[in-house]
């Protein structure tokens, strides 16, 4: 027999065995597995898992252990986290199992996979602090409020959202590795290098070791049923969540279960923790039985301090999930495609503006669709003043009615924003020839979007 077809054998028996309850013919099949695969880092981990429940706790400490650094070595860091969380929760006194999860495979897969990720980080400043200022065009007409687009900024100014990993639903599932052993998986290569396009990935390749080994320590290890109910709508935004194995389904009110978003190994949710005071605003449910990490707020500060590429990542994360919900439960957008999405967000640019900046005004023509990302803002209409902040959208009627503005929004502090020009809007729906019949339609009223602004 080939040593691959032994391979196939023992995986038919170690699975046979598990099925039947036969523990100790299912732990020596996992044995002969790990003697002929030493680098797989599944089989010491089903090992462990199966010693821990059988209570010898030396032994499952000891295949966890082997398992954290198999799954490193593979670039897997979230997992090897994950596994050094499961070693100490067997055994507390191998803390020294932090200090061996090595991002440097994870690392080298993350700059290959987006080769500009380390510039900003060697020029020492943020997406946020780069991104060009809001600037009265001199050539606005008294009737409208226009801003200089981007490309009429220096180019090397120029700040783009990475939008690949924009979270709509797919025809397809995500490609994960499985931690069941018998489940079929892509080759680890294939794995990795989605992965290293996942929005938790840098979170933890880019750390340095000192502030890997804190985010190791302070994040909390999350294991529930598949049904759980992993936070709630209302409950405080107390940390971010990254996940390890398994899937969720985010509760977006008045869409039907099938639209609603779909996270997987690699994705994050809970980004409102990025905001001042914010509370959930919607329910996340396990579809798979979830292991995931939940790193709280006061660690996401110590970590990212003074790294400006962790800030980026950050900054991604809300601007991502916060275009993601517009384009994704708007009326405006839900008839498009995942795809033509896609493509329309890739149009969005980063931009700031100062505190005092007038984004609408009543009686005025807007230039664009702004969504609010970080800072406040007032919001004057005939109805009274509202403070606004993330997640504000503002110039909806500019896309579709072209119509002057029926309120007045002036930024209270420095503001970050995603602006949709109105000539890129323009320029897309007219490639898409769906997107020009239903905003037609829309513009007809057939099926009329009032106001000038969501939140």
């Amino acid at each position: 027999m080939s040593r691959k077809e032994r391979i196939y054998s023992l995986r038919d028996e170690y699975n046979a065995a598990r099925r039947k309850g036969k523990t100790s013919a299912a732990l020596k099949a996992l044995s002969e597995l790990e003697k002929l695969e030493p680098e797989e880092p599944r089989w010491p981990h089903q090992r462990g898992e199966m010693l821990r429940r059988e209570g010898d706790a030396a032994e499952a400490a000891d295949a966890f252990e082997r398992a954290t650094d198999l799954y490193a070595a593979e670039g897997f860091v979230a997992r090897a986290v994950a596994m050094a969380k499961t070693l100490l929760q067997v055994d507390p006194s191998r803390t020294e199992v932090l200090d061996r999860v090595d991002p440097s495979v994870a690392r080298k897969a993350h700059r290959e996979a987006r080769p500009h990720s380390g510039e900003l980080r060697a020029v020492g400043r943020s997406m946020v602090e780069e991104a060009p200022k809001l600037q009265p065009s001199p050539t606005a007409s008294a009737d409208e409020i226009r801003f200089l687009d981007i490309e009429l900024v220096e180019e090397d100014e120029i700040m783009e959202l990475d939008v690949s990993e924009l979270e709509l639903i797919e025809d397809e599932p995500p490609v994960t590795l499985s931690l069941i052993p018998d489940a079929p998986e892509p080759p680890a290569s294939a794995r990795l290098d989605r992965l290293a396009l996942m929005p938790s990935f840098p979170l933890f390749s880019e750390l340095p070791p000192s502030r890997l080994r804190r985010l190791a320590q302070g994040a909390e290890l999350v294991e529930l049923p598949a049904g759980a109910t992993v936070m709630r709508k209302g409950d405080p935004a107390d940390a971010l969540y990254c996940i390890v194995d398994g899937r969720v389904r985010v509760e977006v009110a008045g869409l039907p279960p099938e639209q609603r978003p779909r996270l997987g190994e690699g994705d994050v949710f809970g980004e409102s923790v990025l905001l001042e005071h914010a509370v959930r605003q919607t329910d996340v449910v396990a579809i798979d039985p979830l292991t995931a990490l939940r790193v709280p707020r006061a660690v996401l500060d110590e970590i990212v301090e003074g790294v400006p590429m962790l800030d980026d990542l950050l900054f991604e994360l809300l601007a991502r999930r916060l275009l993601a919900n517009f384009l994704g439960t708007s009326p405006l957008f839900t008839p498009f495609s995942p795809s033509d999405r896609r493509e329309l967000a890739k149009r969005f640019e980063v931009r700031r503006a100062d505190p005092g900046t007038t984004l609408l005004a009543e009686g005025k023509r807007c230039d664009g669709l702004y969504v609010l990302v970080q800072g406040r803002l007032s919001l004057s209409r005939p109805g009274g003043v509202e403070d606004r902040g993330p997640g504000s959208i503002l110039g909806i009627r500019a896309l579709i009615h072209r119509a002057p503005a029926t309120a007045t929004a002036t930024t209270l502090t420095e503001c970050v924003l995603l602006r949709l020009p109105e000539a890129r809007f323009t320029a897309f729906v007219a490639t898409y020839p769906p997107a020009l019949a239903h905003l037609a339609e829309i513009a007809a009223g057939a099926r009329a979007l009032d106001g000038d602004t969501l939140s």
